[in-house]
């Protein structure tokens, strides 16, 4: 390629080389202060209040209903999810995890969920044979009914039939 042809490609191309760009310093954006969620405090109608009263009360079984009542009275008494976190000992993301069920669900979805699991196999009656068996005389020659031998008289697995005697205390 000739020197002529060369500074007439460049020519046609119009090209300018651009200027040195001095380094711009980040600019700090202040946080915000006020917690959205103060704003949005939730409004209770009297029947969700008074259930959550009752999830929410001492003497309640349920521990962890308990919790989540205690979150969303929290909530409607105006407190930020930091605040409700640390007042009921709990993470902030609970807080968020249970004002957002109770927004879309109401109180009915403060309640676990199904989990995912096969059905249970075991009928009643084979429970109770199981029981019956463990506390019955043990078989002529034997000292007592092992997990094997009632396995074997019930046609269930032995596991199965330890996971009955642990789960009933036997």
């Amino acid at each position: 390629m000739s020197d002529a042809s060369f500074s007439t490609s460049i020519a046609s191309h119009s090209y300018i080389p651009a200027a040195p760009v001095a380094p711009v310093a980040p600019v700090s954006v202040p946080r915000v202060v006020t917690s959205p969620s103060r704003s949005r405090r939730i409004q209770l109608s009297a029947e969700d209040r008074v259930a959550l009263e009752k999830l929410a009360d001492p003497n309640s079984e349920d521990e962890t209903l308990r919790l989540r009542a205690r979150i969303i009275l929290s909530w409607a008494r105006g407190a930020t999810g930091m605040e409700s976190a640390a007042e009921l000992d709990t993470s902030r993301r609970t807080v968020t995890k249970w004002r957002t069920r109770f927004r879309k669900g109401g109180v009915a979805a403060l309640s676990d969920r199904p989990r995912p699991g096969a059905p249970r196999t075991v009928r009643d009656e084979q429970i109770a044979e199981v029981l019956r068996l463990r506390s019955a005389p043990p078989p002529a020659g034997k000292s007592r009914w092992t997990t094997r031998m009632i396995a074997k008289e019930t046609g269930l697995s032995q596991s199965t039939v330890v996971r009955i005697a642990r789960e009933y205390a036997c």
